[in-house]
This record gives structure tokens, C-alpha cells and sequence, in this order.
């Protein structure tokens, strides 16, 4: 009985303990995100979306390389480029680990440095028409596509002229 006492005391105690300290709410073990299996964009018929779609060994572009070429304009050509020496897979949600400890994530690969601008969140870098805009906000801020490693390196000529 007296036993039963001590291990009462101290289960409250370490109750009490964890209560100051730490707070739980309930959430779900289980995040559903339904999107449509099928994207649709309207085809590109400039001279800069032609010059991508032929790097591309003559596989036509994507829905998502054609959204991209209607916001990047003439540099289509380059930033489809860059997307692909970023992300060959051409994925929407895939990241990758930088040996600076941040991440790149979605489709045109946007370093976690950019999650500090405000209105900015990680599920936005992973769905990929948002990913493209904010690509397309950091070309028109910057004056260019230096904020891609695999332009300033010269990797992204890899895909171009194939």
C-alpha cells in the first residue's frame, strides 16, 4: 500500500512537472491534400517556347514547362534550362539538402533562405505553379537568374541546344 502512495506521488509529480513545462494539443496523424491529377495550360507558341521545347530532344513541354514559359517570356528558354540542371526530374515536390544546411525545394529548386520573406510558407515552394511565380518574382527582383547556383556556374548550358 505504501508502495501504491509513492508511485502516486511521484506519477503526479512528473505530471505536474510536464504540465509546467510542455503543452499538447490533438492533431491528426494523417495530412490529406487532394489536388487534380491532371494539369492544364495553354500552349506556348513563341519563339522562346520552340527554341525549349527543342532542347528537349523533341519531347513536347510539360503544362508546367509551358506555365513557365508564359511568365518568363523570352528567357524561357534559359529558365527551363535552370529548372531541369536544378531539378532533371522536373518534380513539384522534391528537395534537396545544401552542403550550407538549407534546403532547396520544388520545382525551380527555391533555397529555404527565401522563407523569411513574409507571405512566404514551405507549402507554397512545393506546389509548383506557386513555386514558378515566386521563380519568376526572384528572376524580376534580381534583374536575372543569379539566384541559381546552376546558372552562375554555367550548368544549366548543359540543357540547352541538345
Amino acid at each position: 500500500m505504501i508502495l501504491l502512495l509513492i508511485a502516486g506521488t511521484a506519477v503526479t509529480a512528473a505530471g505536474l512537472w510536464f504540465h509546467s513545462h510542455y503543452t499538447l494539443s490533438w492533431q491528426s496523424p494523417v495530412v490529406v491534400r487532394f489536388q487534380s491529377p491532371i494539369v492544364i495550360a495553354e500552349r506556348m507558341e513563341s519563339e522562346g517556347a520552340a527554341e525549349a521545347q527543342a532542347d528537349q530532344q523533341g519531347r513536347g513541354l510539360s503544362a508546367w514547362q509551358q506555365y513557365a514559359c508564359r511568365k518568363f517570356g523570352a528567357d524561357c528558354r534559359v529558365a527551363l534550362a535552370i529548372q531541369r540542371a536544378e531539378n532533371a526530374q522536373g518534380k513539384c515536390e522534391i528537395y534537396h539538402y545544401n552542403s550550407d544546411g538549407t534546403l532547396d525545394w520544388g520545382y525551380f529548386q527555391i533555397n529555404t533562405v527565401h522563407l523569411k520573406r513574409p507571405g512566404l510558407n514551405l507549402r507554397d515552394l512545393l506546389d509548383c505553379k506557386a513555386n514558378i511565380d515566386f521563380a519568376y518574382q526572384l528572376y524580376r527582383e534580381k534583374g536575372g537568374f543569379t539566384p541559381w547556383s546552376t546558372f552562375n556556374d554555367g550548368r544549366y548550358r548543359r540543357y540547352m541546344g541538345r
